[in-house]
């Protein structure tokens, strides 16, 4: 594919597609899994193509997907999420209250939060190695 021109209209930026420059993007959609949410990406690549693989290209890159599909699931540790939630995909998690419950109180608990996630939650095995610090001091109140 010569994506070009499309560059600078990739809503994730120009950066991610730079990273799969001259290599297959079937390892990186195994990680930005959006683009399976819909036909879309690939009715807009339609017109981009500039070839196709050999087929013996093709097999090696179809084995590596499938070693990376048995071996490291990146959303395998995703943490539980509100039952009540309303998820539009899962991988990556996209997700939103539904009405009733936004509107049941001003105050939205956070188990209920809208989730919008471009990757997999990172997942700590020991959370007492990371401190949070909020620096305030713009505003004259110091650091926290």
């Amino acid at each position: 594919y010569d994506v070009t021109d499309f560059l600078p209209n990739h809503p994730g930026g120009h950066e991610k597609i730079i990273m799969a420059a001259g290599s297959a993007i079937e390892p990186f959609w195994h990680l930005y899994r959006q683009h399976f949410a819909s036909d879309l990406p690939m009715k807009l690549m339609e017109h981009m193509i500039v070839g196709c693989l050999s087929d013996e290209d093709q097999d090696a890159i179809d084995e590596q997907m499938e070693e990376l599909q048995k071996n490291d699931d990146p959303y395998e540790k995703e943490p539980e999420r509100h039952a009540d939630l309303f998820v539009h995909g899962d991988t990556p998690m996209n997700a939103e209250v539904p009405a009733h419950i936004l509107t049941q109180s001003y105050l939205t608990p956070p188990s209920l939060f809208y989730i919008r996630h471009h990757h997999p939650v990172p997942f700590l095995q020991d959370v007492s190695k990371y401190n949070l610090e909020i620096n305030l001091s713009a505003y004259g109140k110091g650091t926290l």
